[in-house]
């Protein structure tokens, strides 16, 4: 079976700017749907079944399909069996969908589980992962820790992800919500929320071989594994960075993933 597509958004609600990219990865489906919403990235928050239920509404208006929520919100209070049970309902689906959320907490509780390799199969086995804001940022090589420098005052520093395309030859610093513009005039929340200032704290931390892959707000890079292609859809552009140097593809270009290397 051909490799899968990983598709990563930049919005931090259900945008229906974006459901071209979910229709544009729908259309490859060679088999019936079998759709599901992963709960993680926001497991810790109180309005987390809230936006479990805002994604499932969003499928079923905006894309006319069925999403299932499979819910997996801590490890900590997980059986093994449970971990089993939520890595098999991940492989049995052909369409995962994650969102909004804290980056690193997704990671502590996906990475060195059974969920992780699931994800990793599910791209191995022609599957698609569609993964907007903190989930996609979970993806990296290098996450950024967002709530912990824009929110707590951490000193710059990336932590290790779940890095699914890494074992494709990429290695990547998924930074969506590129150019956010929350602060106004006031203080700078582009790149990620943290700015110019921490942004090149950041960046010279980063290994040589590293890329920061930038989306801006409302914008998705559908990648294509077998054919190791992307294409950009929404309303802003997909920026790849290193170091220092930018290049940057509009809505509606379609690029060889070469550029991220």
């Amino acid at each position: 079976m051909s490799l899968g597509t990983l598709t990563l958004m930049s919005s931090g609600e259900m945008s229906a700017r974006l459901s071209p990219a979910h229709r544009a990865v729908l259309a490859r489906l060679q088999a019936p749907l079998r759709a599901i919403f992963l709960d993680t990235p926001a497991g810790f928050q109180e309005n987390a079944t809230a936006l479990a239920e805002k994604a499932v509404d969003y499928f079923r208006h905006n894309l006319q399909q069925e999403l299932r929520v499979v819910s997996f919100k801590s490890k900590k209070e997980a059986t093994p069996e449970q971990l089993n049970e939520i890595a098999a309902q991940i492989q049995a689906a052909n369409y995962v969908f994650a969102g909004p959320g804290s980056p690193t907490y997704a990671v502590r509780n996906w990475i060195g589980t059974p969920i992780a390799d699931a994800l990793a199969a599910q791209l191995r086995s022609g599957g698609h992962l569609v993964f907007a804001s903190s989930a996609a940022i979970a993806m990296s090589r290098h996450v950024v820790p967002v709530y912990e420098l824009y929110k707590a005052g951490h000193d710059p520093a990336w932590v290790d992800g779940i890095d699914l395309l890494g074992p494709h030859g990429l290695e990547l610093a998924i930074m969506p919500h590129w150019n956010n513009s929350e602060g106004g005039a006031a203080f700078d929340t582009r790149y990620c929320f943290i700015g110019k200032r921490r942004l090149k704290a950041m960046e010279d931390l980063l290994p040589e071989s590293a890329r920061m892959i930038g989306l801006d707000e409302n914008t998705a890079c559908v990648i294509d594994l077998a054919a190791q292609t992307c294409e950009v859809f929404g309303s802003g552009r997909v920026i790849v960075r290193h170091p220092g140097q930018e290049k940057t593809f509009s809505a509606g270009m379609k690029f060889d993933w070469e550029e991220f290397k």
